[in-house]
């Protein structure tokens, strides 16, 4: 069953594969179409609930409504004092004909409480009370409030939290239809209660549904043990109208309340919800249900596909042995099923396998035979190895022997800018002294201090050139820095104004030839600084792609110019007494750069150095 080792297992664990994913993917796919056709069926079964509910509380306020108002009107037609027993005794009857009414009285025109069941609020003034101002304009239903006075006048509820009522009253008329008074009635939510209890009982097949009463606010009026009263619920999410949807992980069917008949309703609404994941939980369990049973089939069919698929893969498995065979060294040649058959002139199997053993056969009869011929060729080559190994190691000692001399030669320059400079001064120094001491020996203190000074630059140039020795500025700080700390170096020695232009692309050059070319530039420098007596002296480091300096044919060259406004020289007159010159033109031909020197006594000295951008392993072309 290793597909690592068997074909067939492989063929089988890919099957198993598919089926699997098929299976999630199915199951997947059932699952949210399950899920959907429940929200479409479990929501509008909540919302019709709800709708349902709404209805009825809105009816059942509009009939108390007006059968307030006709009691109102009863009350009004009779003769007499408002609170006479007569009307203490219609509201006792109106009292026990409706279980739901806490509290019913009669409020005359100054807002005075005159009639009260069980004599509650008698002599209260109530003149302020939204009931009583809105009774003036015609029969009244206040939204649900917490009535401080009733409810503190009334026996404490069972669970001891405030009542909750809501507010009726109608206007009491005479038989000329004059305003007598206020009826007032006060509804508890015993009938309110008694409906949820009626829906959820048609709803007792899903147990874990609750059913809200929302204030226009979205505040909950009439809650349940998981959602209590005053807490609060986003209606923003929710369509005017029925409307049902997921949220927040609740399967919620919500209903507004439209009134009835003139009542306009008092801007409730009905929720009825309950967890999405037990109102979807049947259709989660199909799912699970569908993916086990496609997954059981995939795992069977892998089983059946293993063993079929071995019989069928019999004859190549025979060609992977004697691939083996031939591999580990135990044959010299391949035997695989159908190639003996070949051999004999029977033409072989015509299968796959026998086919792939053919070719196989073939193939590595070439590669028997293409092995004999390398194993000659290698021969050959490894003498021609052997002679081109000797020949690289005689260049790699000439090379080195060069790269010698050419160290030499450098330091033979260096010397010469510095140490041989300051000895030839003082040599000139000390032989003045020695006249001196002859024609003027007074002087003799003045020119021994030239001397000492002239020992000591001497001493801080042989520092100098052995430090330098050591430290090698292009290649640990780059091109453009080493230049610009050079020239700052001979700024602070010279009266001379130096100014440096270098182009970007030579910025961070560290290779030989850019060292190379560094110290060109800096023989150049001195030589100006030195004996050139100039007022300004330029360095300039540019590239011209386009100048075709390359030797190879490619385009784009580097040109360095040191040019000085001072004395000049005569080039051509004594060229062995410029030493420096000499090395100039020795460490042109080690970076294969050209070199001029123009001068003329007088007019200032220009120093050019040219080389291709392929030397420095800069790109000759912009990009």
């Amino acid at each position: 069953m290793d597909p690592r080792l068997r074909l067939a297992a492989a063929v089988g664990w890919s099957i198993a594969l598919v089926s699997l994913a098929v299976a999630l993917v199915v199951g997947l796919l059932t699952m949210r179409e399950a899920r959907e056709a429940l929200e479409r069926e479990i929501g509008q079964l909540y919302a019709t609930h709800a709708q349902r509910l709404i209805d009825t509380i809105d009816t059942n306020l509009a009939g108390r409504r007006d059968w307030i108002a006709a009691s109102a009107k009863l009350v009004g037609f009779r003769d007499g004092d408002l609170s006479g027993p007569d009307r203490q005794q219609a509201l006792t009857d109106l009292k026990a004909a409706l279980n739901e009414v806490e509290w019913a009285g009669i409020v005359d025109l100054n807002g005075v409480v005159v009639a009260g069941t069980d004599g509650l609020l008698v002599g209260r003034s109530v003149g302020s009370r939204p009931w009583y101002t809105g009774a003036f304009v015609g029969p009244y239903i206040g939204d649900v409030q917490n009535e401080l006075l009733l409810d503190q006048a009334l026996p404490p509820t069972r669970n001891g939290e405030p009542r909750r009522f809501v507010e009726l009253s109608a206007p009491i008329l005479d038989r000329a239809g004059n305003i007598r008074g206020v009826l007032a009635v006060t509804l508890g939510w015993s009938w309110i209660e008694a409906l949820q209890r009626g829906t959820l009982a048609a709803l007792r097949d899903r147990p874990s549904a609750e059913i809200l009463l929302l204030g226009i606010d979205g505040t909950v009026l009439f809650g349940s043990p998981q959602t209590p009263r005053r807490s609060q619920i986003d209606l923003s999410a929710y369509p005017f109208g029925t409307s049902h949807r997921v949220d927040r992980g609740l399967l919620a069917g919500l209903a507004r309340s439209t009134g009835f008949a003139d009542f306009p309703g008092l801007g409730w609404s009905v929720m009825v919800r309950e967890p999405a994941a037990l109102a979807f939980r049947a259709a989660d369990r199909a799912s699970l249900s569908i993916f086990a049973a496609i997954a059981l089939g995939g795992l069977v069919a892998t089983l059946v596909s293993v063993l079929v698929t071995g019989r069928i893969m019999r004859r190549l498995a025979a060609v992977a042995a004697a691939a083996d065979d031939l591999r580990t060294g135990r044959k010299t040649q391949f035997e695989a099923p159908g190639s003996d058959d070949v051999a004999g002139g029977k033409g072989g199997s015509r299968d796959e396998a026998g086919r792939i053993g053919r070719s196989i056969a073939s193939l590595i009869g070439t590669l028997q035979q293409a092995n004999a011929d390398l194993s000659a060729v290698n021969e050959v080559l490894d003498a021609r190895v052997a002679e081109r190994t000797r020949e690289i190691e005689r260049l790699s000692n000439e090379a080195r022997a060069a790269a010698l001399v050419r160290e030499r030669l450098r330091i033979s320059r260096d010397l010469h800018d510095t140490v041989a400079h300051t000895l030839l001064g003082l040599l000139t120094q000390i032989r003045l002294i020695r006249r001196l001491a002859e024609a003027d020996p007074s002087r003799l203190p003045a020119e021994i201090r030239h001397a000492e000074a002239a020992a000591q630059e001497g001493l801080v140039h042989a520092r100098s050139a052995v430090s330098q020795l050591r430290y090698s500025p292009v290649r640990d700080d780059g091109f453009g820095p080493a230049l610009r700390r050079l020239v700052s170096l001979l700024q602070d020695r010279t009266a001379s104004r130096l100014v440096l232009t270098v182009a970007a692309e030579v910025e961070a050059l560290t290779g030989q030839t850019a060292e190379t070319l560094y110290r060109m530039i800096e023989e150049a420098l001195r030589n100006a600084v030195r004996h050139a007596d100039a007022a300004t002296i330029h360095v300039e480091v540019a590239v011209d792609r386009m100048s075709g300096m390359d030797p190879n044919g490619g385009e784009g060259g580097l040109v360095t110019i040191v040019r000085d406004d001072g004395r000049g020289f005569d080039v051509v007159a004594n060229p062995s007494d410029h030493f420096g010159l000499i090395g100039l033109r020795e460490q042109a031909e080690l970076i294969d750069a050209g070199l001029s020197v123009d001068s003329t006594p007088g007019q200032g000295t220009c120093v050019t150095i040219s080389m291709p951008l392929a030397s420095l392993g800069i790109a000759p072309h912009l990009g």
